[in-house]
């Protein structure tokens, strides 16, 4: 057998075994749920239909200060069967306040362990997977990872999860690695929503690369939050007066009241209603939201983390997003990410 016939072997061969390895699966999409009562709408409805989303992050109940007293409350109402139709994934948001306060941990982990299962009893759910989104500081980590140990002991049998900030991936001998079976890194929110010269607080991605560092590593395995959401905030007298849910820039041109003065930039030329606040002349404001850009941008700097993410979440399921975002732009971002 002449040597040629043997490189050529060779070479098939391994073009064979090139083209049958498998290509990383996308993370699959989810969604958070950040409302009082779930009623998802026809629009949400056709997100979820578009991307064949089976798991819902829904906020069960806040927790936080009242009187001294960590209290859970504002729990979720399911005013339609909708939900039915998803894995619910109960997160519990808690201030890290809450910590700060003269609280038991283990006694606050068993009241709110208690409160949500009878959320979980009222809807006919028995979830596999909880969430608790805190964004502890090192002053607070010790009662925090105190409640998340007898949360876990509660919840055995069931996986816990809990967010994950930048700080807190960047500096985990400073706060702490939590005592979770995963992860999710929050990667919006990282500006500085009080300076008024920020450009952008949601999505701020050269804030962002300040944390990050090639081949980086965490010691739990991590899924990703990524912002579909805006808002419109109000500074006076240069400091932040308001935070404006839903507002746009759209909207902020439609409003006779307000003159643009710069990209993303206005004030206000008189005293005038915007998203039922009430602002005065000369209060400057700034809408913010993520763009396309923006996600692929960050999506190319979380692929520098040395982690699987199973899942890709996106903050929060809402009436707005066709007026925002291009529908197949979630799919379009976890595809990014699994892409070599």
């Amino acid at each position: 057998m002449s040597s040629n016939y043997l490189l050529l072997i060779t070479i098939f061969t391994a073009s064979l075994l090139t083209g049958c390895q498998p290509e990383a699966a996308s993370p699959a999409v989810s969604f958070y749920y950040w409302k009082s009562a779930f009623k998802l709408s026809p629009t949400e409805r056709e997100w979820l239909e578009a991307h064949k989303v089976k798991r819902l992050y829904v906020k069960y109940l806040d927790v936080d200060v009242e009187n001294g007293q960590a209290v859970p409350k504002a729990p979720v109402r399911f005013a339609d069967s909708t939900y039915k139709n998803f894995e619910i994934v109960p997160c519990i948001f808690i201030t890290n306040r809450t910590f700060q306060a003269a609280v038991n941990p283990e006694d606050l982990a068993e009241r709110v362990w208690k409160y949500l299962q009878e959320i979980n009893t009222a809807g006919h759910l028995s979830p596999t997977v909880y969430q608790l989104d805190c964004d502890w500081s090192p002053s607070t980590q010790a009662a925090y990872f105190r409640f998340l140990d007898r949360f876990r002991q509660l919840a055995e049998g069931h996986t816990l999860t809990a967010t994950i900030r930048l700080h807190q991936l960047r500096y985990p001998e400073q706060t702490g690695v939590p005592p979770v079976d995963r992860g999710v890194l929050m990667y919006y929110n990282m500006g500085d929503v009080q300076n008024v010269e920020e450009p952008n607080s949601i999505l701020n991605t050269q804030t962002a690369a300040t944390y990050l560092t090639t081949d980086m590593q965490y010691d739990l395995p991590l899924d990703y939050a990524l912002p579909m959401f805006s808002w419109v905030l109000a500074y006076r007298l240069g400091e932040l007066h308001a935070i404006i849910n839903q507002g746009t820039c759209q909207k902020l041109d439609t409003l006779a009241a307000a003159a643009a003065i710069g990209p993303n930039r206005y004030r206000m030329q008189q005293n005038a209603y915007f998203g039922n606040h009430y602002l005065n002349r000369g209060d400057q404001l700034r809408c913010e939201a993520p763009t396309v850009a923006d996600l692929e941008t960050a999506i190319d700097q979380l692929k520098q983390i040395d982690n699987h993410c199973e899942h890709l979440l996106f903050y929060h399921l809402d009436e707005n997003l066709s007026n925002a975002f291009p529908k197949n732009l979630p799919q379009h971002l976890a595809d990014r990410l699994a892409a070599p």
